[in-house]
């Protein structure tokens, strides 16, 4: 097992506020952001990695384009999650409160574990 505590992690505080803290790994990354009320992430794509959002706690506001270069918006509430893949993004807090996100960033090898995710699981009996 390996604990990377947040003072151990690389913590980022961008122009506009937003607090990020990131948990790097070998295979993926775990960053924890904080959103505050009024910020708007620059307009961004990922060329290779996977990025998955999970909210958990505040309205974050979501706009991506899709193959055909149409735009949509939608609202993640905490406990939806969105995956992102390679689409060009943005992420702004539309809300006077502060968001608070996981965002899970990995480079997929393209295979279906569907059912590892499901089964691996040993119980100490």
């Amino acid at each position: 097992m390996k604990i990377v505590k947040r003072d151990e992690a690389v913590t980022v505080v961008k122009d506009d506020g937003t607090r990020v803290v990131y948990h790097m790994f070998g295979e993926y990354e775990v960053h924890f952001n904080e959103l505050p009320p009024g910020s708007v992430q620059e307009w961004h794509s990922h060329a290779v990695l996977e990025e998955t959002i999970c909210v958990t706690a505040g309205e974050l506001t979501i706009l991506w384009t899709d193959e055909a270069d149409q735009q949509s918006t939608d609202i993640l509430h905490p406990g939806d999650t969105a995956r992102v893949g390679t689409s060009f993004h943005t992420l702004r807090n539309d809300s006077d409160s502060t968001v608070i996100f996981i965002a899970l960033r990995l480079v997929l090898s393209g295979e279906d574990h569907t059912r590892t995710f499901k089964t691996d699981k040993c119980i100490d009996e």
